[in-house]
């Protein structure tokens, strides 16, 4: 089985996390993360982890804390113990690669990969962009794509690959360059965390609703606020419900669409189709959410559903989920690089 050094942040990133917890549940203790994300593992305290993003729902909370050596991670990487180096923020993690950059030579030597994930909310990719530049000393900072065997980015757009090339390249070959060194890569969920579909349905809309044009519509409250102070009832009032409206917020990915659909309750997804093609979430359709722009028009259509479309959503929006889990998605990051972790 290959053998995995995680050098996260210490900060919170759902995409970093997410592939974390998936390489974990795979892999198991011959994945080593440092520093330890404390958030990730069970017995976690709940008193720290309502101060977390979003509460903690979904990631946090869930890993067996198998005993792990984190010491000397540089070193022990040089010398070729580990067959897959993955840099899960690069955004907030990049002292990580500023260490690792001189020693490039002796990692090939070894044949280790290296992955980096750049799980921005934007399009600007790592290192590049104005506020980036303006900030951070000394720059430039060494880019990491085309020097790692493997760069994903969340929040892929035009705008990414104009803003890497400097706006000195035509918009078609500026994408085009970028795609050779940069993979398109989306959130995911814990696969214990996926409903079976059987459950009975009692309400229309989950309760929290994040559209405030939704919100006014149905007396939901404050569009956004919290409603649940624990993730099985946050779980249990999406499970009771037929659809939960979903939109963009800082992008257009958002651990929201993998948490509803993985309730068996159908996404309703405000201006779904304007999102870039490159951009996660990747393979919401008509299959299995719905995309509106009109709050009013969208409740006249869930009102006048038949129970025969209904059942058709929600089995597809399940399905969505079963495809996105933290493990598939592990899987999409070795599989990068060559690697396997078997059955």
């Amino acid at each position: 089985m290959p053998r995995v050094l995680y050098l996260s942040s210490g900060g919170e990133d759902y995409l970093s996390d997410g592939v974390l917890h998936g390489l974990k549940s795979l892999l198991g203790a011959d994945v080593v993360d440092v520093p330890r994300r404390d958030p990730l593992y069970a017995g976690l305290d709940p008193d720290y982890r309502g101060q977390l993003y979003g509460r903690g729902f979904t990631l946090a909370d869930r890993l067996p804390d198998l005993p792990v050596d984190r010491d000397r991670p540089l070193l022990r990487a040089v010398n070729g113990e580990f067959d897959l180096v993955v840099f899960g923020d690069i955004w907030q993690g990049w002292g990580w690669w500023a260490q690792f950059r001189p020693h490039l030579q002796a990692l090939r030597a070894t044949n280790t990969k290296l992955v980096a994930l750049d799980g921005g909310d934007g399009p600007v990719m790592y290192p590049y962009g104005p506020s980036w530049i303006k900030q951070m000393r000394p720059w430039p900072l060494p880019r990491a794509h085309g020097r790692v065997d493997a760069f994903f980015k969340r929040e892929l757009s035009p705008l990414t690959a104009r803003i890497r090339y400097f706006g000195l390249l035509p918009g078609g070959v500026a994408s085009r360059a970028l795609a050779r060194h940069v993979t398109p890569i989306a959130f995911s969920i814990p696969e214990d965390a996926l409903a079976t579909g059987d459950e009975p349905k009692t309400q229309l809309l989950a309760t929290h609703t994040v559209d405030p044009e939704v919100a006014t519509l149905v007396d939901a409250g404050e569009a956004g606020r919290y409603h649940f102070s624990t993730e099985a009832d946050y779980y249990a009032d999406m499970r009771a419900a037929k659809f939960c409206v979903t939109m963009r917020k800082a992008g257009w990915e958002a651990l929201r669409h993998y948490e509803i659909a993985a309730q068996g309750c159908v996404p309703c997804f405000r201006d779904r189709d304007a999102k870039p093609a490159l951009s996660a979430p990747f393979g919401l359709n008509d299959t299995n959410s719905i995309a509106y722009d009109d709050a009013r028009a969208l409740l006249d259509r869930l009102n006048g559903m038949s129970d025969e479309e209904y059942a058709r959503l929600r089995a597809g929006a399940l399905a969505w989920a079963l495809a996105n889990t933290t493990t598939a998605r592990a899987r999409q990051v070795l599989a990068a690089v060559g690697l396997d972790a078997g059955p």
